[in-house]
């Protein structure tokens, strides 16, 4: 049978439209494509605000992606080498005293997070002048803060044995330790106003340049770490070695922003008025609340372990609660960016934004989240058998509800970072705290009744009945057009 002439017309007509769409969909993709590289890497100009939001996001993303790798790398080398250099028990009182200071940070009273909302106002306006008023009240604010904290610290200090408080046996740690403690202190004091650096950074979506600055402070501390080793210096000296040298790079890292970068933000005092400070403290106070909120939810779970079941069955839950831990680091990474650039979109009533990318952000996380956590849930105990030994092998149960509450934690964190920026954490702060409550008496309930297991499903209880439906609709309130 002969083919139909016009049939081979049509086929023929057909694949050469084909191939011209074809064409015309690669040349339109590239330069598409290569336009959102050169935004990336800062060589172009945004076509609309949403365009520059998005290679703020995803600049902040990569760089976030380098600086963790950074700190892993610089606490790869220099656990083994001060537990190595220190002994056990002089590291012991090195790490409670960074984690002292990490408690005290707190003290803040959330006036860094409230900043970050302040200023991402003024930088939507294109109010140089609004945004330098809520850096000044930030800025003073945070020193008066460090000095009311000093003036009730070292007159303690002097009295305080902190070789009991520490409970340190050795006359070499003994004398070394009042000393350390003083001075992490002081080098905590100093850094606190410079907190509002990078946060002033992610207010203007310059979140690389803040990732930059601190993994040149993490490389700094390990070399000034591997020095304070060589010359066999003491514990106060290392003390100075890594938190030294990272209190140095913010301060350099101050001046230049307030001096090269952005000279009309430089915090002065004359700025500073009771209307800006009102405001940071607000909002501040809320995210304090709900800061210690969440120290309650998630750092009392190894003292109720401890106290019902003992010590040793901590382990297995610390350390399975850290795997776990990587399943949000994409939202770890991608928070610190997000947050301005939402705050900055409300600021401009660009809301079609804010839903768009929150929802896209939201599917990501749990995706990533999901892909994460499965091969965990799977083959977790032989992967912790692997990396941390027998004793930190979890149950089967407990690897299923951390897979679990990976899950919710990265959905609420999401919409945690969406809230914090359009500044509705009032209602958040209540729901919070009910579900440190509510966590805290589940816990101690279920951990007699089913073990290891029964903590973390105390958690996921608690946000189960206290955040996940009121917090749900508060953020469908907020990107409502």
């Amino acid at each position: 049978m002969s083919p139909n002439p016009r049939l081979q017309r049509d086929i023929l007509l057909s694949e050469q439209a084909q191939r011209r769409f074809s064409s015309l969909r690669i040349t339109t993709l590239l330069p598409s494509a290569a336009k959102c590289i050169r935004l990336v890497l800062e060589k172009g100009e945004a076509a609309d605000h949403g365009q520059r939001r998005y290679a703020g996001i995803v600049r902040g993303i990569f760089t976030g992606l380098a600086g963790r790798g950074v700190a892993a790398l610089v606490s790869f080398f220099s656990v083994p080498l001060t537990v190595r250099y220190l002994g056990a028990e002089r590291y012991g009182a090195w790490v409670t005293i960074s984690t002292a200071m990490a408690w005290i940070a707190l003290a803040d009273l959330g006036l860094s997070n409230s900043l970050t909302n302040a200023v991402s106002e003024g930088y939507a306006n294109e109010s140089r002048e609004l945004a330098a008023d809520y850096v000044a009240a930030g800025f003073w604010s945070l020193v008066a803060v460090a000095a009311s904290l000093s003036m009730m610290f070292f007159p303690l200090w002097r009295v305080v044995p902190w070789d009991r408080v520490f409970n340190v046996q050795s006359a070499q740690t003994r004398a070394e330790l009042g000393p350390a403690v003083a001075i992490a202190f002081f080098i905590f004091a100093l850094n606190l106003p410079c907190s509002i650096v990078a946060k002033v950074y992610g207010a203007y979506q310059q979140v690389s340049i803040a990732n930059t600055w601190s993994a040149a402070g993490n490389l700094l501390s390990l070399g000034a770490l591997i020095l304070a080793t060589r010359l066999k210096e003491g514990l106060a000296s290392l003390v100075v070695a890594v938190s030294g040298t990272v209190l140095l790079v913010n301060i350099v890292s101050a001046i230049w922003l307030f001096t090269f970068s952005k000279p009309w933000l430089i915090p002065s005092i004359g700025r500073v008025t009771f209307a800006s400070v009102r405001k940071l403290m607000s909002v501040g106070s809320m995210f304090f609340l709900i800061q210690i909120a969440a120290l309650v939810l998630f750092q009392t779970d190894n003292l109720i372990i401890a106290h019902y079941l003992g010590a040793a069955a901590v382990t297995p839950y610390s350390v399975t609660w850290r795997l776990f831990s990587y399943t949000m680091i994409f939202q770890v990474i991608a928070s610190p960016s997000y947050w301005p650039a939402y705050a900055e979109a409300f600021a401009r009533g660009d809301r079609d934004w804010v839903r768009r990318s929150f929802r896209m952000n939201f599917r990501f996380t749990l995706a990533s989240a999901f892909v994460i956590a499965l091969p965990l849930v799977f083959f977790g105990r032989w992967i912790i058998l692997k990396w941390a030994g027998s004793a930190a092998v979890p149950s089967r149960e407990l690897l299923v509800l951390m897979g679990i509450w990976s899950l919710i934690n990265g959905a609420m964190i999401s919409q945690s970072c969406l809230l914090a920026s359009a500044g509705r954490v009032k209602r958040q702060t209540i729901y919070s705290i009910a579900a440190a409550a509510t966590n805290l008496i589940l816990s101690i309930v279920l951990v007699q009744r089913m073990g290891l297991p029964g903590v973390i499903l105390g958690t996921i209880a608690a946000f189960a009945t206290c955040i996940i439906v009121p917090q749900t609709l508060e953020v469908e309130r907020a990107i409502s057009p």
